[in-house]
C-alpha cells in the first residue's frame, strides 16, 4: 500500500484547504521543509491566499511542524491573506499555547467555524413552504413562457409578435432563475424539479430567442 502523503491541498472552494496527515509527524526535518516549500508555492499562486489549516488528523506536532505553519502564515500575511486553524486535539492545542500562537492565530474546532472566520458565505436550505412557492413560481413562469410562444400563432391573445416574444423571454428567464435557486439551495425532490424546470424553460427560451419554435 502506498504511503499517505504528509499533507493534502485543496482549492475547490473559495479558500485553500491545507490538511496535515499523521505521517507528517514522522517526517524528517528535510522532508517537512520540502512540504512547506511546496505548500508555500501553491499558496503564492493564489490571488487571494486565504486558507484553512486543518490539524485535526495530527497525533503529534513537534517544533519543526510548528515552524512550518509559522512560515506559511507569514507567507500568506505578506499577500494580505488570512489563515484560520482547525484543531480538536488537546495535545496539539497545548503545543500551540506553549508556543504563544493561540494569542495571534484564530483557532477553532470545526470547518464551519473556520469558513465563517474566512468570510465564506453559504446558502441556507430554503424552508419547505418557501421551496413550494418557489416551485410554483417557476412552473407558472415556464407555463407563461410557453403560452406567450403559442399565443401569437393561435391568436389566443391580442398581442403583437414582439410583445409576445418579450413576455416569453421574461417568463422563461424567471423560470430558469427559480430552477437554479432550487438546484443550489434545496434538496431531494425540489432539486430534481429545479433541474427539470431549468431544462424545459431554457429550451423554450433559447428556441424563442433564436426564432426556432415550430408551428403548432
Amino acid at each position: 500500500m502506498a504511503e499517505a502523503p504528509p499533507y493534502e491541498f485543496d482549492t475547490s472552494k473559495s479558500y485553500a484547504l491545507v490538511a496535515f496527515n499523521p505521517s507528517l509527524g514522522d517526517c524528517r526535518w528535510g522532508d517537512i521543509e520540502l512540504a512547506g516549500n511546496e505548500i508555500k508555492e501553491k499558496l503564492a499562486a493564489l490571488d487571494h491566499p486565504n486558507f484553512l489549516m486543518d490539524l485535526t488528523r495530527l497525533e503529534f506536532m513537534g517544533s519543526s511542524v510548528v515552524a512550518l505553519i509559522v512560515k506559511l502564515w507569514k507567507a500568506v500575511q505578506e499577500k494580505d491573506g488570512k489563515m484560520v486553524v482547525v484543531n480538536t486535539n488537546l495535545m496539539i492545542g497545548e503545543v500551540l499555547e506553549i508556543a504563544g500562537l493561540t494569542r495571534i492565530w484564530e483557532i477553532v474546532d470545526s470547518h464551519e467555524e473556520a469558513e465563517h472566520m474566512l468570510g465564506v458565505k453559504k446558502f441556507s436550505p430554503a424552508s419547505p413552504m418557501a421551496a413550494f412557492f418557489l416551485a410554483i413560481l417557476g412552473w407558472v413562469a415556464a407555463a407563461g413562457a410557453l403560452l406567450f410562444v403559442v399565443a401569437p400563432r393561435k391568436q389566443l391573445l391580442q398581442l403583437d409578435p414582439q410583445t409576445a416574444k418579450t413576455l416569453a423571454l421574461t417568463c422563461g428567464g424567471v423560470a430558469i432563475i427559480a430552477g437554479l435557486v432550487a438546484i443550489f439551495r434545496d434538496q431531494r425532490v425540489w432539486r430534481l424539479l429545479g433541474v427539470l424546470l431549468v431544462i424545459i424553460a431554457a429550451g423554450v427560451t433559447i428556441a424563442e430567442a433564436l426564432g426556432r419554435i415550430p408551428e403548432f
